[in-house]
């Protein structure tokens, strides 16, 4: 049986500066009509960086939550930009980093329910340190942890976004040589 759903019509609810909400009429496998909203965003990147034996996060208040979350450096990526320019330019604005050691560790999907994001994820491991350059709008902290206490941090859910969670479990191995 085949499991696809196909799209009947797109509906544009909302348009803004970093995503778009459709409820799209679609053909379900049993040809019943169903509805499904989708937020569409152009994708984002994310990298777990350190220097000096360090992992550096922002902490930065996250209006969903009404709380500050302690993260790896991330963002959108741009139009026209490619995922590498887009960490690269995130690692410089927030944490003044430029990599020397960029590596591509795969993807995620951070809520394949809804949205139709891509997250790609690095880790620069080899860094020089410049100034950052923060958006007009980002207000964030700087905090460098030594790796054996940001692992801590994750067993003990104190670093709970799920891009963080996942990058940090995928290079595990290779930053505690377990």
């Amino acid at each position: 049986m085949d499991k696809t759903e196909k799209c009947i019509k797109e509906n544009l609810i909302y348009k803004g500066k970093i995503l778009s909400l459709f409820r799209d009429e679609v053909k379900v496998p049993s040809g019943n009509i169903s509805y499904r909203e989708i937020v569409r965003h152009n994708g984002g990147v994310c990298a777990l960086a350190v220097h000096n034996n360090e992992i550096y996060f922002v902490k930065q208040y996250r209006y969903a939550y009404k709380m500050e979350l302690l993260e790896l450096p991330a963002g959108k990526m741009e139009e026209n930009e490619t995922k590498e320019e887009s960490i690269r330019r995130e690692l410089r604005e927030e944490i003044g980093f430029i990599s020397k050691d960029l590596k591509y560790i795969g993807y995620m999907y951070p809520s394949p329910g809804y949205t139709d994001e891509v997250i790609h994820l690095f880790s620069s491991l080899d860094n020089d340190i410049t100034d950052t350059d923060f958006d007009p709008d980002e207000f964030l902290d700087i905090i460098h942890l030594p790796i054996k206490k940001a692992y801590e941090m994750l067993d003990n859910n104190e670093i709970v976004d799920a891009k963080s969670v996942i990058l940090l479990q995928k290079l595990r191995k290779v930053l505690l040589d377990d």
